[in-house]
């Protein structure tokens, strides 16, 4: 945990349950290491700017979609919580994405931040449309947070979520700083990183604490699910930055060297 200590003890971390679950999430980590949401072909493209900056800008405002309400669906995840230590374990990573009690350094005022400093408001960004699979996926979260067990809730925000981070930021960083170099403000970008890891380790934690052996199959489908849908998040933006985004140049040169 970043900011504040773990609330559980060690009998509760080396318990029988505690490390039952322990074992299912990491052989369920290791079973889904392979999912096409890692090492998209579309990250790649993007990451070796293959796309035209108006591509690049329409990826960020699609990807700011799926940014500015995650911090609601948090809200939503700590309020089913079944006792103090595991809404205690989820404030740790809400303060951080609340800005450490600083507006100006909230993750959704940070990535705001960054668009307004390459030309796009908030207005703008809030008139953009949202593509099918982001909506899909923003609407699964909030259902399975408000209507699902604490255990699914996390599966869809926590761990399904965070297993995805330290992957795919990477590619999307490399290709907005070859697209914008200096002129873009990448403080929401800088904020993710090795945190990423600490957020995913406390997902795991709290995972561990609330669940039960009949969940497990079904915490795997919800996992498999959330992957999924991310990955057909950038499967549509694959086809739509291929249709229309492509640099000219990049494929007169690769039909030269056909």
């Amino acid at each position: 945990m970043e900011n504040i200590l773990s609330p559980y003890n060690e009998e509760e971390l080396n318990s029988i349950r505690f490390q039952r679950n322990y074992q299912f999430l990491s052989n369920l980590e290791k079973k889904v290491g392979g999912h096409a949401v890692f090492e998209h072909p579309f990250l790649k493209k993007f990451a070796s700017n293959t796309y035209t900056q108006e591509g690049v800008l329409f990826v960020l405002k699609q990807f700011g979609k799926i940014v500015m309400p995650f911090t609601a669906a948090i809200c939503k995840l700590m309020g089913s919580a079944p006792d103090i230590k595991s809404r205690f374990m989820l404030m740790d990573n809400l303060y951080e994405e609340m800005g450490h009690n600083t507006l100006k350094n909230c993750h959704p005022v940070l990535y705001l931040t960054m668009l307004d400093s390459i030309g796009v408001s908030q207005q703008g960004l809030e008139k953009t449309e949202t593509i099918s699979s982001i909506r899909l996926l923003n609407n699964t979260i909030f259902d399975a947070v408000a209507n699902k067990s604490f255990a699914i809730g996390c599966s869809w925000l926590g761990f399904g979520g965070e297993l995805t981070i330290p992957n795919n930021f990477p590619y999307l960083v490399q290709g907005i700083e070859a697209c914008f170099g200096s002129d873009i403000d990448m403080g929401f970008w800088n904020r993710h990183g090795e945190r990423d890891q600490d957020h995913s380790d406390d997902a795991t934690t709290v995972l561990c604490m609330n669940t039960d052996e009949n969940e497990h199959k079904e915490i795997e489908e919800a996992v498999m699910d959330s992957l999924n849908l991310r990955a057909m998040i950038w499967d549509e933006l694959e086809r739509i930055c291929d249709a229309k985004y492509q640099d000219i140049s990049l494929k007169i040169a690769n039909k030269m060297s056909a």
